[in-house]
């Protein structure tokens, strides 16, 4: 079967662990330290960056962070990860569902602006497959006042005129799991533009301790009764360790290679496969952004016939996400009308583009949907 996504953790990865499990420290330390620097070197983002558990741990954490009240409103697109909507819920808010632009899979603006009130307080955006939303132009419908949370869980590797694409917003999130472009086992990463928010965010990802508190062992060499502590505010505990990091340091190295491998298998299908399915492509491509490639969505008539003629052929494919306003949990925050969403649900399908396909694997998917026709 050929993947959608398929993660290849090379030998490298195996020897940096061995010396993670030879120091016996196998929590956060010197390993996640490198990381997060080489991450942010390679993103172009000064500060205000840290590791944690996973990027669902940053969604439903970023709740907590931005002083939210009761009933306060998040807009949200339809094509969100579930997360996203079930966090504004656990916070007491209250999502706003709106459609999408059916040529991206990103949020609407123009229903964006239709579902602002006075109760509005963020708007959750989602860089579908990597592909950016235009943040400069969503300000000019929603106003400066909104605040703007970002899941760019699969955008690492997208950047507009030279910026990564989570470092514009008041807050974003990234993934490093099994099926995404940095894979680290598991583990998350989030950015805040405001020191101070993400000072407050650090200590809520680990128990609520202040940011600069020694470990145990460090404390022991300048206090007495270094067992004892105290908290600044309450918190849970979601830490990437050095055995998340000691997976990705390898892979972090190879990032450049993938997203350049990534391209040339776009650039396979743009050229090759039937104009009719890629047509919308020609209006995500800009010169000033480098894209991530995380999906590639064919757009037809005759999707569902096309997946299950795939999957015969051993080709799964897939359309990431289920959309909100059609799940009995989420319909009653939907607002307004689904064009744009009802188009790209019914159309749409990604097929595989992950790093580890063979230039022949790609010819066949080529092969098989133009054959197909």
């Amino acid at each position: 079967m050929i993947n959608l996504f398929e993660p290849n953790i090379g030998t490298q990865s195996s020897e940096s662990l061995s010396q993670v499990f030879t120091s016996k420290w196998l929590g956060r330390g010197d390993f996640v330290n490198s990381f997060e620097e080489k991450l942010t070197k390679f993103m172009k983002i000064d500060s205000n960056f840290h590791t944690i558990s996973s990027c669902s741990d940053a969604i439903i954490g970023s709740f907590e962070l931005f002083d939210f009240k009761i009933d306060d409103e998040i807009i949200m697109p339809t094509n969100s990860f579930p997360v996203i909507s079930s966090g504004a819920i656990l916070k007491g808010l209250k999502p706003v569902i709106v459609d999408i632009d059916p040529s991206t899979g990103n949020i609407d603006f123009e229903s964006c602006r239709k579902a602002l009130s006075t109760r509005t307080k963020a708007i959750y955006i989602t860089h579908y497959g990597g592909i950016p939303v235009d943040i400069k132009k969503l300000k000019e419908y929603i106003g400066n006042d909104i605040i703007i949370l970002e899941d760019s869980a699969c955008a690492l590797g997208t950047f507009v005129d030279n910026q990564s694409v989570g470092s514009n917003g008041d807050f974003s999130c990234w993934s490093f799991d099994a099926m995404k472009l940095l894979v680290c086992g598991e583990g998350g990463a989030f950015h805040i533009k405001d020191s101070e928010r993400f000072e407050r965010a650090c200590e809520f990802f680990y128990l609520g301790l202040p940011k600069n508190k020694k470990s145990g062992m460090d404390s022991a060499k300048d206090n007495a009764n270094w067992w004892e502590y105290d908290l600044k505010r309450i918190g849970i505990r979601s830490i990437f360790t050095n055995i998340n990091a000691a997976i990705g340091l390898p892979e972090l190295e190879r990032l450049n290679f993938y997203l350049e491998r990534k391209s040339e298998i776009a650039s396979k299908y743009d050229n090759n496969l039937r104009a009719e399915l890629i047509t919308h492509r020609n209006d995500l491509l800009k010169d000033n952004v480098t894209y991530s490639n995380y999906f590639y969505t064919i757009k037809t008539d005759k999707r569902d016939e096309l997946a299950k003629y795939l999957l015969e052929k051993k080709i799964y494919t897939s359309l990431r996400y289920s959309p909100l306003h059609k799940m009995n949990l989420f319909q009653k925050y939907a607002v307004g009308d689904f064009f744009g969403a009802d188009d790209f649900y019914s159309r749409s399908l990604n097929i595989p583009i992950h790093q580890f396909l063979k230039d022949g694997d790609a010819e066949y998917i080529i092969d098989s949907i133009n054959s197909f026709y």
